[in-house]
């Protein structure tokens, strides 16, 4: 049971009868519901007002109005005997207006006392949420939590939150407190259909819905009267001026949503939104870690099959440099021991980069090992291999590829090249192009490749490379070029550098031309020097 004491203290509530005391003229007293008095009594100089005569037939002990607070009697306010008076005499018409007064005040003393304490339970629990939404970050438990506060806080029948969809067409179901399943079905709430939330999140301000079952821009007004929903107030979801959705507050009677209400549902639902934005962003960020994650083990993985050395081979001098430009890369090169201490060199570049490139990489290494091993023509090789990857791949995949195979036994380089950048044998001051082969893998199954053979000589450099080096900009968007290339490796040679040095004076000039220029492109570089 409510007490007159849960909302004033004893001190304010003497002060009071004091007062109408000294204005009544006679002694007045604030009880409680039992009778007994909650104050000391008072005792100021009465003086009898004779221009307000006595009303007939009232007793000094009937003088007594209840104080009423939310339908239930707090207390009770007396009109008590002045001294040398009896009960049976009448009192004043103007005592009477006073103790009616007195009531009137303290009654609505208790009400502004528990709207204030409403105020600052409303307050304490808007800090209370903006906290939670600092740390929330699984976005239906956020809406849910929202969804329920706003219901405790605003002493509301029901709330939904609805957020728009990714085109902005439709406002979304996505939380509710105290609303029927049968409600919930009702249909879709199209942006362009509904008034109330057009206005709300266009102007960014609460609408309020006085008569939710004859206003007409309610799109279910049947439907909410079936609820027992009779006024509501919508509030839009913004972020940086950017709409993300609205909260509906409703109430089973009729409300005049005030300042502070709206106020407090407003702000709700800004924090609301910035915590939405937030959770978001960091099921963003964790999914994207997962992935970055998953990306340096497929790179770890596609790095394991790019070769960790030179290979051992008798009478050539080999060395290769392999610089992908993301964790994963669409270059790959290999070295594959054949019988006869054959040794087939391997350089290939697949179009594009990323997850997909990598995946194409892989695919072709392991198609052409496959065959390398079991078939001894090398233009079958590279037809069988071309066939694997036209079955299973989109006619938007391909590859260029260069396939070698170095006899030391004989001395010679036979090779067909599949659409790739033609490599170069530098022979003391000439350079020959290896450009005999055919079109890229992966476009005609049908397609057949030429092969040639190339007598070595000591001293010959075989130089065998990606676009990511010729295709290499600099801050003035001129690409490093074959020219340059060219004109490295031929440097390198005449100084007499190994294998594994020209590769690097190369990449070095490369370097110098570029500068700090972001690369575009992975990078392969595969050098073989004839002893």
């Amino acid at each position: 049971m409510t007490r007159l004491t849960d909302y004033l203290n004893v001190e304010t509530l003497q002060h009071l009868q004091d007062a109408f005391s000294v204005v009544s003229g006679a002694p007045i007293r604030i009880c409680g519901t039992d009778g007994e008095p909650l104050t000391a009594p008072s005792s100021p100089s009465f003086r009898q007002d004779e221009a307000n005569g006595p009303v007939k037939g009232t007793e000094l002990a009937d003088a007594a109005g209840p104080v009423m607070v939310d339908d239930q009697i707090v207390c009770r306010v007396h009109l008590e005997p002045p001294p040398g008076r009896r009960a049976q005499d009448a009192v004043t018409a103007r005592q009477l207006r006073l103790v009616s007064l007195a009531t009137g005040v303290i009654a609505r003393l208790c009400q502004r006392e528990r709207q204030l304490r409403t105020r600052v339970d409303e307050l304490a629990t808007l800090y209370r949420l903006t906290a939670e939404f600092t740390s929330q970050r699984d976005m239906q438990e956020l809406l849910d939590m929202v969804a329920g506060t706003v219901v405790e806080t605003m002493r509301a029948k029901a709330c939904s939150i609805r957020l728009l969809n990714e085109d902005h067409s439709e406002l979304v179901l996505k939380s509710v407190a105290n609303l029927s399943e049968q409600y919930l079905q009702k249909g879709p709430v199209p942006l362009s259909e509904s008034a109330i939330d057009q206005e709300a999140l266009s102007s960014g301000q609460a609408v309020p819905i006085s008569d939710m079952a004859g206003d007409q821009r309610v799109l279910y007004s049947a439907e909410a009267k079936r609820e027992g929903i009779v006024s509501g107030l919508c509030a839009p979801m913004m972020y940086r001026d950017r709409p993300e959705g609205a909260i509906r507050v409703y109430m089973s009677e009729p409300h005049d949503f005030d300042w502070f209400e709206v106020s407090l549902l407003k702000a709700i639902a800004a924090e609301a939104a910035a915590a939405i934005v937030n959770a978001r962003l960091y099921a963003e960020a964790v999914r994207s870690a997962n992935m970055q994650r998953q990306l340096r083990l497929a790179g770890e993985v596609q790095r394991r099959m790019i070769p960790t050395g030179s290979p051992d081979a008798p009478g050539f001098d080999i060395a290769a440099i392999y610089v992908p430009c993301f964790e994963l890369g669409g270059d790959f090169y290999d070295f594959i021991a054949l019988p006869e201490d054959n040794l087939a060199l391997v350089v290939c570049d697949v179009v594009g980069k990323g997850v997909r490139a990598s995946l194409l990489t892989a695919s072709i290494r392991a198609s052409l090992r496959a065959h390398a091993a079991n078939v001894y023509e090398m233009s079958e090789v590279l037809s069988s291999v071309n066939s694997d990857l036209c079955a299973d791949t989109q006619s938007s995949d391909f590859a260029t590829l260069f396939y070698g195979v170095l006899d030391g036994r004989a001395c010679k380089f036979t090779y067909s090249n599949a659409g790739h950048i033609p490599p170069v044998m530098i022979r003391g001051e000439d350079v020959i192009h290896l450009d005999v082969g055919g079109s890229v893998l992966g476009i005609d199954s049908s397609l057949k490749w030429a092969t040639q053979a190339v007598e070595l000589r000591p001293g010959d450099v075989i130089l065998v490379h990606t676009d990511g080096l010729n295709e290499a900009m600099n801050f003035e968007d001129e690409p490093f070029g074959m020219e340059r290339i060219e004109t490295a490796a031929a440097q390198a040679v005449q100084r007499g550098d190994d294998a594994e040095g020209v590769a690097k004076f190369i990449l070095w000039e490369m370097r110098r031309f570029a500068g700090l220029q972001t690369r575009l492109d992975d990078l392969t570089v595969v050098v073989v020097r004839v002893l």
